[in-house]
């Protein structure tokens, strides 16, 4: 399994690229990182700028609450939309909690890595990394959607005898695959309402066990809703998260 790290303008993060499932829990190991944090799973896309104010509004409580919970957060980690946005946060406000990226090896790229060099679904450039993230885990896999199960897995490793929680910021397809994986696993999700796409979307179906919609512009039910559903509870199944 390589591990390397990643040398950006300001900063050096570690790396790691698993090469199967099974080797997730080694992985986590390698980075140094402990189990038993509580952890926010934070996805999401492009922001748009009908809904820019109230998705950093969001992200910005997210990003408190998660310090000051001394929680984890994992997200998907290329340099665009809300993935930028909370790798920012976390560096703007001086923040140390643990911000993991998960995403796809062969679709993406840092200073000093990979070229593409054949055709991929949006053109010959892949995405580049984020920066103001503490650790990435890059995994194997064709078209985005294919990390959401490793973000799952490394999700309930990471949150051992402790709670988690899906954050959802307006979002597509790939985050639609995300909330199934998460309720599949028991794992509660937040869609905050107000930021766009499939949050507003949600936001307006008949509500669903283990989804809650909450409006993105009302930071205090942001703030209450996260810190409920991170809370330091010790699980009562093993399967839970």
């Amino acid at each position: 399994m390589l591990n390397q790290k990643i040398y950006f303008p300001e900063e050096q993060v570690a790396c790691v690229f698993p090469k199967q499932p099974a080797d997730l829990a080694r992985t986590i190991s390698t980075l140094g990182l402990k189990d038993g944090y509580p952890v926010i799973v934070l996805i999401g896309g492009d922001i748009q700028e009908k809904q820019a104010t109230v998705t950093s509004g969001a992200i910005e409580t997210l990003a408190k609450v998660a310090e000051e919970m001394s929680a984890l957060v994992i997200c998907g980690g290329t340099d665009m939309g809300v993935m930028a946005e909370i790798g920012q946060t976390r560096k703007q406000n001086g923040y140390k909690f643990p911000l993991v990226g998960i995403t796809l090896k062969e679709l993406v790229t840092w200073p000093g890595g990979p070229q593409s060099r054949h055709f991929l679904w949006w053109g010959k450039t892949r995405w580049k990394l984020a920066p103001h993230y503490s650790h990435f885990i890059l995994v194997p896999g064709a078209e985005f959607g294919d990390e959401s199960s490793w973000i799952v897995d490394a999700a309930a490793i990471l949150s051992k005898g402790h709670r988690s929680v899906t954050i959802l910021i307006n979002g597509g397809n790939v985050s639609r695959k995300d909330i199934e994986l998460s309720v599949a696993n028991g794992r509660p999700v937040i869609a905050l309402g107000g930021t766009g796409r499939l949050a507003n979307e949600l936001a307006g179906e008949p509500r669903q066990d283990l989804i809650t919609v909450v409006p993105g512009n009302a930071e205090n039910r942001v703030d209450e809703a996260v810190r409920a559903a991170i809370s330091d509870i010790e699980q009562s199944t093993s399967g839970a998260h």
